[in-house]
């Protein structure tokens, strides 16, 4: 048996996955193994913001994917119960758990939801990156209620470190604000700022202009006019009613009409 403290992945990940009481192991590239989950999680994101309930990725959706190649991601398609060791897993243990001994679509679980040990380097840059679009989507959006005046970046970071947020590094940052404003407000006095507006988008562009709403807003109100028009009331957080208004002038050639009826 080989000893397990002096194998040398040579660079490369484990990929790992449990299902059933069972483990099974794959070796990946963590690059490419990084750069594809960074397009599942951006998928996803897409998927819930069109109002999607069927956000999860499927396998079979992942493996047509054209932007992802599992044979670059993947050493090799060989599945193992204990690769350190050098332990295959057994065709009965694959077939009962994934109803396939197929590698590739056995590493395409394994992507979608195993376990993958990142490199320090990829967690510490993808933390960086999530919390600087955590703190400017919260800097844009929350207020001090008790002045009503918007809390300066470095003291919301300043913040959500005094408070040990952790940050979920394959969930948006959209997804993660609230939570992250709970966390805090031991710390500071804050709360997300909302308005409500009216909003009515002509017939062509209905279809096109619903999603773009949904992106951005809480439906509150909706209805459908004579001439095919869609009229709504929507509350949203402040800061973002002013780039959901471009948009929406960008679609219908100016021809949206928004009106602010509660801030």
């Amino acid at each position: 048996m080989i000893d397990r403290a002096r194998i040398d992945l040579g660079g490369l990940i484990i990929g790992r996955i449990e299902k059933s009481g069972r483990i099974f192991e794959m070796l990946m590239d963590p690059e490419k193994a990084w750069e594809a989950k960074k397009i599942i999680r951006e998928e996803i994101d897409k998927r819930l913001k069109a109002g999607n309930l069927k956000s999860r990725m499927t396998v079979d959706e992942l493996l047509n994917d054209q932007k992802i190649d599992l044979e670059l991601i993947f050493e090799s398609f060989t599945v193992f119960e204990d690769l350190r060791r050098g332990k295959k897993a057994t065709d009965g243990d694959m077939e009962a758990v994934f109803e396939t001994t197929e590698g590739m679509k056995i590493a395409a679980f394994v992507l979608l939801d195993g376990e993958i040990h990142w490199t320090k380097a990829q967690r510490e840059e993808e933390r960086s990156k999530k919390l600087k679009q955590i703190i400017t989507i919260i800097s844009k959006n929350a207020i001090n209620p008790q002045n009503k005046k918007p809390h300066p970046y470095q003291r919301i970071e300043k913040a959500i470190e005094e408070a040990k947020v952790n940050i979920d590094l394959m969930r948006s940052a959209e997804e993660q604000v609230d939570d992250i404003v709970k966390s805090i407000r031991a710390i500071i006095p804050i709360r997300i700022e909302q308005v409500e507006m009216a909003i009515k988008i002509p017939s062509a562009f209905t279809a096109k202009g619903y999603n773009i709403v949904a992106q951005y807003a809480q439906i509150k109100k909706e209805e459908w006019q004579s001439d095919g028009s869609w009229v709504s009331v929507i509350s949203l957080p402040a800061g973002f009613q002013i780039e959901l208004i471009d948009k929406l002038n960008k679609l219908t050639h100016g021809r949206v009409q928004t009106k602010l009826l509660k801030s």
